[in-house]
């Protein structure tokens, strides 16, 4: 799946840039998905913008995220 995105030469690190995290990114995905099916129909939104994928073996930061429970 990631590798269809528009912008995944950005995880590979462009200019200059060190390779991304991407086993932190995919982790990430995974439990946030496992969260929204735990919840079920409790959860109405979910919001996480940004998140902040490190460089390679640092870890994915979430910088704001909201959840709305109905």
């Amino acid at each position: 799946m990631l590798a269809e995105l528009r912008g995944r030469a950005l995880l590979d690190g462009v200019r200059g840039a060190p390779p991304a995290d991407v086993d932190a990114l995919v982790e990430v995905v995974l439990r946030v998905q496992r969260m929204a099916l735990e919840l079920g129909d409790h959860l109405a939104e979910l919001d996480v913008n940004p998140l902040m994928v490190l460089e390679r073996g640092q870890g994915a930061v979430a910088l704001d995220a909201l959840a709305i429970c109905r």
